[in-house]
Parts: structure tokens; C-alpha cells; sequence
């Protein structure tokens, strides 16, 4: 049987600002013809569909039509709550998915009670099992009293209790089917970058990988953005990573998903998907004329730049603009004997000419007119004015 493994789309994520939909939409594009092509058995989603609890309606709109294109395909789903997800908003719209043979479990249940989803291959000549783990808060795994003693205590009790739930679901795992756990979990020894959060990353509330359980073709993971197998696994296990680089802890990462052959008594072999959907996020570096001559090379990548200046200097930020309109990040570098002598830039003291200048450096664009006037007022009645 074949799977294309996938996670962490965080559909309606921006970027300081700038949506990420039109790469989103690329993005999921290329993974539903890369289903098709592949003539996969399933997809899973490995959590983290959505970047917070309740996603714009555009980003609701991507998911579905993907599932919809799954659908027209013959194509089943399993799909799993992540930390971003909300899971009673995921689970809302179960029954009527589960029909459409798009299995959602937005949160833990038993094995018997839709915790181990049964897939069929095309040909019904197989079954395979999928064991499923949507991501379990640290403070639904370990209770107050023990997070209250020792703090190592707590680490370990996750760590048992996250393994012990897997080993439960696993018991249904048998010779004679391809078993594959899907979850959203951290796994230690993993590498992250920036692009996840930390409080859902310290390594002491992690699974150990030889945790895994050992009767599983293949483990498909999602919590981790980078894109990686898990070393020291008693099975074939690894993240799918982000289809796209989230932010500019992710930059210069290949995205992928993951293709899954497996067959009962064999190893489960494993190809990457390359995903190139979503764009480039880089940093520049130079001065204004450095910059300048890097510009034709900038492409259309999302850029942070870093402007080599004398001394601190107004306008340098719509400066870099001009030549660089993708730059959502743009700092100043200078010496420090300079920084010490330097007077300090001249800033406009108008209140709208201050929010004109932050409207600028947030959005990289000039704000609307009507924008300037409704802050015009409502800066004079918070004021007292007439405006």
C-alpha cells in the first residue's frame, strides 16, 4: 500500500503582516497531484492544519477543497489535530466527513472507538491499520500533584503516558496488515528551527524514540516544521515537515512530503515529495548599493535585510523598499564608535505622520488615505479635539 504523508500546513499563517494564501494554494495544489500521481491508498495529515483556532475563512475554504479533490479521486484521508488546531472545531464536521471516507480525529479516543482507523488498498487486497494520536496537551498527560514535585517527575510521567497510549492503540496492529501510527507529537532528539513554538518544544516533555512502537511499518509525525527521520526509532519514522518555509527560522529548508510504501512482513520504504509551492524566505545583507545590485537575484523571496550604514540614518527603511519591495524586515548596521557620536535621526513628531511610518514598515506599502483619516479622528476625540 502506498501513503503520501503530509503536516503542519498552518493554513491562514502571515508573514509580519503578508498573507501566505497564494502559496498555500500552490502548495496544496502540487500535494493533491502528487496523490493522484502516486495512486496512493491514503493521505495523512499529521496536525496543524490550520495556524490558530479559528482560521479565516479562505484558509477553511483551501482545506476543504483539497479534501474535496481527494474525494473526486477515491482518495481516504486520516487527519489529526495539532497544538495550533482546534479540536471540537476539526471534530465538528466528523460525521458527515467520515462518510465522505475523510477519517478526522481531532481528539485521543480507544482503539475501538476510532482511534485506529482501518483503510483498504485499491486493489482490497490489503488493509492497513493507522494508529491515531492527536497532539494531548502536557496538562491533560501529567496531572497538578506531580507537576507540583519533582519537575523531572513530570517529564517522565509525559513521556510514559504518551508511550503507553501508543503501545495501547498498537495492540491492534497485526502480521497480516500495513500498521502505521499517525501523530502529532515532539520526539526528542529531533532538530526544530524557529518556526515552532516554544512552549510545546522543550525537549524534557518529549517521547523517546525508542518509544515508538517497534510493530509499526512506519510512524508519520507532525509538530516539528523541519523536514527529518527519526534516528534511534525501532521503526521507520519521520516528519513531514511544513509545505512551506513559515518563517526565517525555516529559510533555505527543502520542503517535502513523504511517500510511504509499505507491506505486511516488510520494511516500509520511503521517497520524498519535493514541494516547491511556497517561496524563498532569505536574508540580505550589504549597503544601499550592495543591495541594490543584489536586488535582480532576490526573485520573489520574502527577504529580511540588514543595511550597512556610517551611522543611524532616516529613511533608510524606504529606501530599501524601493529596490527591495518584498523586504518585510529591514535593520540597520552600523559601527559602533559611529553609534556613539551620532545624533540621534530627526523623527517626524506628528501623530499621523508617526502611524503613516509605522503603517509603512509593518505592511511595506503606503497607507490608504481613508485610513489616515479615520486615525486622524479618533486620535482627536481620544485627544479632545475637533478634528
Amino acid at each position: 500500500m502506498r501513503f503520501l504523508h503530509t503536516a503542519d500546513w498552518h493554513l491562514g499563517k502571515t508573514l509580519r503582516g503578508h498573507s501566505r494564501q497564494a502559496e498555500h494554494e500552490k502548495v496544496l495544489d502540487e500535494l493533491a497531484r502528487a496523490a493522484v500521481d502516486a495512486r496512493v491508498d491514503a493521505v495523512l495529515i499529521a496536525g496543524d492544519v490550520y495556524d490558530g483556532a479559528m482560521p479565516p475563512p479562505e484558509a477553511e475554504a483551501l482545506a476543504f477543497d483539497f479534501l474535496a479533490r481527494l474525494r473526486a479521486h477515491d482518495i481516504p484521508c486520516v487527519l489529526i489535530a495539532g497544538n495550533h488546531d482546534q479540536p471540537k472545531k476539526l471534530a465538528a464536521l466528523r460525521g458527515l466527513l467520515e462518510s465522505l471516507r475523510i477519517h478526522v480525529r481531532a481528539e485521543p479516543r480507544p482503539a475501538d472507538q476510532g482511534g485506529v482507523v482501518e483503510l483498504r488498498a485499491r486493489d482490497g487486497n490489503e488493509r492497513a491499520l493507522v494508529a491515531a494520536l492527536p497532539f494531548v496537551p502536557e496538562r491533560k498527560v501529567v496531572d497538578a500533584t506531580t507537576l507540583l514535585a519533582a519537575e523531572q517527575a513530570g517529564h517522565v510521567r509525559y513521556a510514559e503516558r504518551i508511550a503507553d497510549v501508543l503501545a495501547v492503540l498498537a495492540r491492534s496492529f497485526t502480521p497480516s496488515t500495513v500498521n502505521l501510527v499517525l501523530a502529532h507529537v515532539l520526539v526528542s532528539g529531533a532538530r526544530f528551527g524557529t518556526g515552532e513554538r516554544q512552549l510545546h518544544l522543550g525537549e524534557i516533555y518529549a517521547l523517546p524514540p525508542e518509544r515508538l512502537p517497534p510493530t509499526a511499518h512506519y510512524c508519520a509525525l507532525g509538530h516539528l516544521h523541519r523536514p527529518q527521520e527519526i534516528q534511534g526509532a525501532p521503526c521507520r519514522a519521520a516528519y513531514a515537515g511544513s509545505p512551506i518555509e513559515l518563517d526565517f527560522g525555516e529559510r533555505e529548508q527543502q520542503k517535502r512530503a513523504v511517500l510511504v510504501e509499505a507491506r505486511p512482513g516488510l520494511p516500509a520504504k520511503l521517497e520524498e515529495v519535493p514541494l516547491a509551492g511556497g517561496r524563498a524566505l532569505r536574508d540580505l545583507e550589504g549597503t544601499l548599493a550592495e543591495l541594490e545590485r543584489a536586488a535582480a537575484g532576490a526573485g520573489d523571496a520574502w527577504l529580511r535585510v540588514t543595511v550597512h550604514v556610517q551611522a543611524p540614518e532616516a529613511g533608510v527603511e524606504e529606501k530599501v523598499r524601493r529596490v527591495l519591495p518584498n523586504a518585510l524586515e529591514v535593520r540597520q548596521q552600523w559601527p559602533r564608535e559611529a553609534a556613539a557620536a551620532a545624533p540621534a535621526p530627526a523623527v517626524a513628531r506628528d501623530p499621523q505622520q508617526l502611524f503613516a511610518a509605522f503603517c509603512r514598515r509593518d505592511s511595506g506599502t503606503e497607507p490608504r488615505p481613508a485610513l489616515l483619516e479615520l486615525f486622524a479622528e479618533l486620535h482627536a476625540e481620544a485627544a479632545g479635539e475637533t478634528p
